[in-house]
């Protein structure tokens, strides 16, 4: 079967190198054989028990500001109360920026680096994650003042498609257990599940302040708009956005770029699958 819902362009790419910190758009990204974008999700913090101090943990996180370059690689930090930011390399001057962290967050912080697969939020479906930008669009019409970018910075997505209507990334999973293949560029991913969501996307990205029933008038919105391609048996409940997915082939370059396909193939006998219903129906 083909459609013309069946493929879209990669208009958008996010990494984010230190895990729940502000996220940098990139051009192109090398995709790791974990499956990972190089630089995202590289380094995380941890307190001396080795726990990851994260946004959804430690809210705290929403008050540092940074602004990352890749190619030192070097981040800078400051606070939403103080415009003067520090620089630290992000090889040579770890120790420098667990200590500083250290003293913005009022906690021990130390700095692990695993620049082979990074620290994934899903480690079962550690490749990018997947949303259109008419997704994002239309999250962000249910809430008074929330903007598009806003709703980007929420929920942290990997991949944006533009070119094909809300809630499309639905179509880049099928079955529990299964991994139905998609192909951006010359690289081939297998979409798993949708992405379960926890409590930072109903958190102003900047300010950290909470937007009141944020899951539940989201959920809501997720259950009446469920296209006739997603497959319901994947929801145990509608707070979910976004595909997680799986490395298949890097291909010959193991890059991906914005401007690049991405390209399903759905065989007719999934079409009429008793799974792909409409909610109600």
């Amino acid at each position: 079967m083909s459609t013309d819902c069946d493929s879209g362009t990669i208009s958008r790419i996010n990494v984010y190198p230190i895990k729940s910190f502000p996220g940098v758009t990139v051009a192109s990204s090398h995709v790791l054989d974990s499956g990972a974008l190089k630089w995202d999700r590289r380094f995380a913090l941890v307190e001396p028990n080795g726990k990851f101090i994260t946004l959804k943990r430690v809210p705290e996180l929403h008050e540092i500001r940074s602004d990352f370059d890749l190619e030192v690689p070097s981040v800078r930090i400051w606070t939403g109360h103080s415009v003067t930011a520090r620089q630290f390399h992000l090889d040579d001057d770890r120790e420098s920026l667990g200590d500083y962290l250290t003293c913005l967050l009022n906690r021990p912080v130390g700095i692990v680096d695993n620049p082979r697969a990074g620290f994934p939020d899903d480690d079962d479906a550690s490749g990018p994650t997947v949303v259109s930008v008419a997704t994002l669009q239309t999250v962000a019409d249910l809430f008074p003042e929330m903007t598009t970018e806003q709703a980007r910075w929420r929920f942290r997505t990997n991949i944006e498609v533009e070119g094909v209507p809300a809630f499309w990334e639905d179509r880049l999973f099928g079955a529990k257990r299964e991994q139905l293949p998609f192909q951006i560029g010359g690289v081939t991913f297998g979409g798993v599940k949708p992405c379960q969501r926890c409590s930072v996307p109903s958190r102003h990205p900047v300010t950290g302040e909470t937007t009141q029933a944020f899951a539940t008038i989201y959920a809501a919105l997720r259950k009446a708009m469920f296209p006739e391609w997603t497959n319901l048996k994947q929801f145990g409940h509608y707070y979910r956005l976004a595909t997680n997915t799986v490395l298949l082939d890097a291909g010959d370059e193991g890059v991906i770029r914005t401007g690049d396909s991405i390209t399903l193939s759905i065989p007719d006998e999934q079409s009429s699958s008793p799974e792909l219903q409409v909610a109600g129906s």
